[in-house]
């Protein structure tokens, strides 16, 4: 493993000590507990603002571009990286804490980009104007509570089920940051993944020479609509060899039950919308997972969540005992003494936050969500932290379904606003807003506070310099919403924010007695099923509600890691070394393919934001036809199969492990 001294470099009796300090806290961190180095510095929280910003930015348009925003943790270690390097190079020094706490204020930016475009966009469906007071209210305010309700939830999630959950992102972006720190072998592996990725994205993204999504419906017999596919990009592929076969499998049964089961059922037994009538079978089966099946996995995911708070209520009425002693000036010693990668912020503080961000819920006239929305929208992020925070070390931040809770939060808001009276969208919109940025920062929050584990970090001064980054991403997000608004007009073309027009109509639907109830009953029993199985709910949700063609690639990951860890083993001396550099090396280069697409994808959001290039599509494109893209697609796949099998069995073997 990258996290832990190797036997041949450290001596037997503080092997000893290694071996129980793990055996209590987990792996031995790359700085440990009894050191003391630089971390939350003004140069480091500059920087961090200044890289903040600029994610922010080109995260909301991608985000709003094509439904799905990238996380920006690796990313933003790799230019923290740059920055600490030419700083070096100018006589000014950096620690590997400091470009910690830089990646952790730069990806506060992208977390809460999601909810802001998922949801608070939406209100332009409803025929509102953007209100950017209002924004950076919702916003601040489900931004604080998110990282407030993940603080008691970190030692649960984070380090005693270190080895349950892996944490992709935040796993990989530990790799990165002790790759540049340590030996040139992880560098060279680092810069393989990232080229190999970021020159594949550019032809694919940027010049549309090959389809990177392949995907296909057929018949069988008298049932129609079975759709399978994927979206072939590294950094899925790099996420699905992370979080290995055994959850990439999950996640993909999921899909598979969606697109290979309900949809045909579906659009057999003529539940096919009216738009998509005369469509192709492939159009069907889209139109038929948006209408239907994301109910489904709503329903599947509102029951694995209450059951993930119900299998953490142990934990959670710990951490609120240990709250109301802090409170009552109780806690125990204990608490003071405890080593400093254990050191979070006080829980008098988590108590004292939460209850007065649900106050300004209810005070702040922007926010507009009343007494009943504020309790729904407190006590439903509390639920959703937890489950973000969990899912997020499942399938990465970059599949947490936020828009699934937001909609699961929709659901029960505007039920209980309907039965109030209540008949206003924007209303129950809002409410989810904060819900859904508050379970975003959350997932976002654990990857960084993973990363810090790994690194040696101390959890309080992420936990601060997280807090710094939303209120920076606040003040600009309604600025950055209001922008691309009045530039391009949120729902058209070039921006048509599926996401966010979808909350609306569920909004809509909702109180118009409209909504697919049915459907989510069905999500709810076929949670309870997996339950009554014993098998994770909530990776079969993500893979019920994401489109088949996220699932894939992730579990064409999976296998990946399956396939080589079985030609290593048969190889293996019988000490594991050489199942042990494997992994390492598979990892760093997975970080690298996620590193490399997320840069790219920043490159073209540019180049749109500058309108440099073609203003829709690929802003240069090759002029390819279809047959010819999928052709090249396909070729594309393998090499980077091939090269990336190479890498990972071939690349530097003097690795600092």
């Amino acid at each position: 493993m990258s996290h832990g001294p190797s036997e041949d470099t450290i001596a037997s009796n503080d092997s000893r000590t290694a071996n129980e300090q793990t055996a209590r806290d987990g792996p031995s961190p790359t700085v440990p507990a009894g050191k003391s180095v630089t971390e939350l510095t003004i140069k480091a929280v500059l920087i961090g603002l200044a890289l903040n910003v600029v994610l922010l930015t080109a995260n909301m348009y991608l985000g709003m571009r094509s439904g799905m925003t990238i996380s920006a943790s690796i990313p933003a270690a790799v230019i923290s990286m740059g920055v600490f390097y030419a700083l070096r190079n100018a006589g000014i020094g950096g620690t590997i804490l400091e470009n910690n706490i830089v990646q952790t204020m730069t990806s506060a930016g992208e977390a809460l980009a999601a909810g802001v475009i998922f949801t608070i966009a939406g209100v332009t469906f409803l025929d509102q104007p953007i209100d950017i007071a209002g924004t950076a209210a919702v916003a601040v305010l489900g931004g604080l509570l998110g990282i407030l309700f993940m603080i008691p939830m970190r030692r649960y999630l984070i380090v005693d089920k270190h080895e349950e959950l892996p944490y992709p992102e935040g796993t990989a972006c530990a790799d990165v940051l002790e790759a540049g720190s340590q030996g040139e072998g992880g560098v060279k592996l680092i810069s393989l993944g990232f080229l190999v990725s970021f020159v594949y994205m550019w032809p694919a993204s940027g010049m549309a020479a090959f389809k990177t999504t392949i995907q296909t419906a057929f018949s069988a017999g008298q049932t129609r609509g079975f759709a399978i596919g994927g979206d072939f990009t590294p950094a899925l592929i790099g996420v699905g060899y992370i979080i290995g076969p055994k959850i990439a499998g999950y996640v993909f049964g999921g899909g598979l039950i969606a697109w290979m089961m309900l949809i045909p059922l579906l659009i057999t037994g003529g539940f096919v919308p009216e738009a998509a009538a005369d469509a192709t079978l492939m159009t069907q089966a889209n139109a038929v997972w948006d209408e239907y099946i994301r109910y489904v996995g709503a329903g599947a995911m509102i029951v694995g969540g209450f059951y993930a708070i119900l299998s953490m209520s142990g934990t959670i009425r710990d951490a609120l005992a240990t709250a109301m002693a802090d409170l009552r000036g109780s806690a125990t010693t204990e608490t003071e003494q405890q080593r400093r990668t254990q050191r979070d912020l006080p829980m008098k503080l988590v108590v004292i936050g939460a209850a007065v961000i649900a106050l300004a819920l209810v005070a702040i006239p922007q926010v507009q969500v009343g007494l009943l929305g504020g309790v729904i929208a407190v006590a439903a992020t509390f639920l959703f932290v937890a489950v973000s925070a969990y899912l997020v070390g499942v399938v990465g931040s970059s599949s947490n379904p936020v828009s699934g809770m937001a909609v699961a939060t929709i659901l029960i808001a505007a039920l209980a606003l309907k039965s109030t009276g209540v008949t206003d969208p924007v209303v129950v919109l809002v409410t989810a807003s904060v819900v859904a940025i508050a379970a975003a920062v959350a997932g976002d929050t654990s990857q960084d506070l993973k990363t810090g584990y790994l690194l040696g970090a101390t959890p309080r001064n992420q936990q601060i310099a997280q807090m710094i980054g939303i209120a920076i991403s606040a003040l600009f997000a309604g600025w950055v919403l209001s922008f691309f608004h009045q530039a391009y007009g949120i729902g058209s073309e070039t921006i048509p924010a599926p996401q966010a027009g979808m909350m609306a109509l569920i909004s809509e639907g909702v109180l118009t007695g409209t909504a697919q109830w049915g459907m989510i009953l069905i999500g709810a029993v076929f949670a309870i099923v997996l339950i009554l199985m014993d098998v994770p709910v909530l990776p079969f949700a993500v893979g019920i509600y994401l489109p088949i063609t996220l699932a894939t690639p992730i579990f064409l990951g999976g296998l990946l890691r399956a396939g080589i860890d079985w030609y290593v083993a048969r190889n293996d001396d019988e000490d594991g070394t050489v199942e042990e550099h494997t992994t390492y090396r598979g990892r760093i280069i997975a970080a690298g393919l996620i590193t490399g697409e997320a840069i790219m994808g920043i490159v073209i959001g540019a180049l749109y934001i500058l309108e440099i290039g073609a203003a829709s599509g690929a802003p240069f494109p090759l002029g390819f036809g279809a047959e010819t893209q999928t052709i090249l697609g396909v070729v594309a796949l393998v090499a980077l199969v091939g090269i990336f099998t190479v890498g990972v069995l071939r690349g530097p073997q003097t690795v600092d492990t």
